[in-house]
């Protein structure tokens, strides 16, 4: 009876051992499951969170204003046009309100300057102040047309909410004005000081055989704040338009070739200007000036 009582209690001893390395085997495999699961979730966290960090260093890079420089955007309805000029640098709005009859024309070639961007809303109330304005074309992103990002939209509206009232200058132009007249409102409203700043000569040569255009970009060219010396006529026709420049790029010619569209090269000959801008043969009919 005592060996069979002895023999029990080790089977008991036996089994309860089983039982015991039974549970602990379950519960390293539910540990280590847990740890793996653990892991996995921060791995497709960290995969989220890199896809929307590149996500986003992509839409900034893909932006238009870059905070800092003056930046012409121009806004209309189905019935008015209106184009608001940003300038950082001075915390300074300007407003330009154009005739409804001005939307049929090429409103760049009309003013003289570069427009770096545009909003289309038939929902948009273009007479209203420019805090409303851009809160409506902020918060109503989805439904306008633009050729802005929602990082363009954003800053813009931020700077809209941040300028003086007293920094904000509206004024009023037709279509019946000369060219005189315009340019004087334009120098006023539109200038770019970062190009007036640096005051690179520039020279422009025509080369194609429409008459005139040369004058039309010194136009431009001017209104935006640059100092055009000599403008001049080539029979020699060149196929590309080019901006040739001495020394380091800067802001007025990479601005310049964004306005315009036309390439960059440095300069390997004299020349009597800082910049060198040839119109060629791809621009005869330019929608920029």
């Amino acid at each position: 009876m005592v060996r069979l009582s002895v023999g029990k209690e080790k089977l008991l001893e036996d089994v309860t051992l089983r039982k015991k390395c039974m549970r602990r085997k379950k519960a390293n495999v539910e540990k280590h499951n847990t740890k793996i699961a653990i892991v996995f979730f921060i791995f497709v966290i960290a995969i989220v969170l890199t896809s929307l960090i590149f996500k986003a260093i992509a839409v900034v890079a893909q932006s238009k204003f870059d905070g800092s420089h003056r930046f012409t955007v121009s806004i209309s309805n189905s019935r008015n046009l209106k184009l608001i000029s940003f300038s950082p640098s001075t915390r300074s709005i300007s407003v330009l309100k154009l005739d409804g009859e001005a939307k049929k024309f090429n409103i760049s070639r009309f003013l003289g300057i570069p427009i770096d961007g545009f909003v289309k809303a038939s929902f948009l109330e273009t007479n209203g102040e420019v805090t409303s304005l851009m809160s409506g074309i902020f918060f109503g992103y989805k439904d306008i047309k633009t050729n802005l990002n929602l990082v363009d939209i954003f800053r813009l509206y931020l700077l809209g909410r941040t300028t003086p009232l007293n920094n904000i200058v509206t004024l009023h132009i037709s279509n019946s004005f000369e060219s005189v007249k315009v340019d004087k409102i334009v120098a006023k409203l539109f200038k770019d000081e970062e190009i007036e700043k640096e005051n690179q000569t520039v020279e422009i040569i025509n080369t194609t055989l429409v008459s005139g255009l040369g004058g039309r970009l010194a136009r431009l060219v001017t209104n935006m704040g640059g100092n055009v010396i000599q403008v001049s006529t080539e029979n020699n026709s060149q196929k590309k338009s080019i901006i040739f420049y001495n020394g380091k790029k800067n802001y007025t010619i990479e601005k310049l070739s964004k306005a315009l569209g036309f390439l960059t090269s440095e300069m390997n000959k004299q020349s009597i200007a800082d910049i060198t801008i040839v119109v060629g043969e791809d621009n005869k009919d330019p929608l920029s000036f």
